[in-house]
């Protein structure tokens, strides 16, 4: 029985995961067991965020070339268990439950909406900030051409000053909030491109009566592509994998059964 396993600090899972197997000597991931700690964070602006964690372990009869038990190398930190000396962090703490705090929702708005000014400002662009309270919901949007500089490639940078905001938001407030942030209009024009898309996709789905599977996308996005065939007879939609790759698939339905949609 193998007792050898690395962790292995990579940009993303699939690099993490082949530095593993590589480390350990061997040729594919069906010889281990993998075991993903940490999911990538892009950061800020695509500035700082964190690495992705992966342990991997050798898979019991699989027997590797690497006789180097102790090997350290590169982002990679492994291990012989039987010899581990456990850490501190390993034990169970016991934490003294802190009391939970009431949101107050309009100081919440006033402080995501002055943060957002503040941050369009230092960055010299001209724009408004706009907010209201949808029941306990802060609806926030960024309006102005130069704030399109916000946006990023997919969003990705609104995700960033959505994730920015929120942790303002709750440092500031002390409670947790539900945010929804828009910048230059970009979710209702994101919501059109895509149910245009996924309308002529399915025409070509029932002509070829071929799946497809799309590329990677957020949760948003993927409940946008479900509802956009929802009605459409002939196509069934569901998402497979696990995020961040998680994809919307279109295939053809032939018995007119009930679609599969985003759970």
């Amino acid at each position: 029985m193998s007792n050898k396993w690395v962790e292995v600090e990579a940009k993303t899972i699939d690099d993490a995961i082949k530095a593993g197997l590589k480390e350990l000597s061997l040729e594919d991931a069906t010889q281990a067991n993998i075991n993903i700690l940490r999911e990538p964070e892009g950061g800020v602006f695509g500035v700082g965020g964190t690495k992705a964690l992966v342990r991997i372990s050798v898979r019991n009869g699989i027997k590797n070339n690497n006789k180097n038990g102790n090997s350290r190398g590169g982002n990679s930190r492994s291990y012989n268990q039987n010899k581990r000396t456990p850490r501190n962090n390993d034990k169970k703490r016991d934490y003294e439950k802190k009391p939970r705090v009431e949101a107050d929702p309009k100081e919440q708005l006033d402080v995501s909406i002055k943060f957002l000014e503040g941050l369009i400002n230092s960055f010299g662009l001209e724009g408004t900030v706009n907010g209201e309270l949808d029941d306990q919901n802060l609806l926030v949007a960024i309006k102005g051409e130069q704030t399109e500089a916000l946006v990023g490639e997919k969003g990705n940078i609104i995700r960033s000053l959505h994730e920015l905001t929120r942790t303002v938001i709750q440092r500031k407030t002390g409670a947790g909030t539900r945010l929804r942030l828009d910048v230059a209009d970009y979710a209702v024009k994101r919501k059109e491109a895509l149910t245009i898309y996924a309308e002529r996709l399915t025409k070509q789905i029932l002509e070829d009566h071929q799946e497809v599977m799309l590329e990677p996308m957020n949760s948003v996005d993927r409940k946008t592509l479900h509802d956009a065939v929802a009605d459409i007879d002939g196509i069934q939609s569901y998402s497979e994998g696990r995020e961040p790759y998680r994809s919307v698939v279109f295939a053809p339905n032939g018995d007119q059964g009930t679609k599969k949609e985003e759970e």
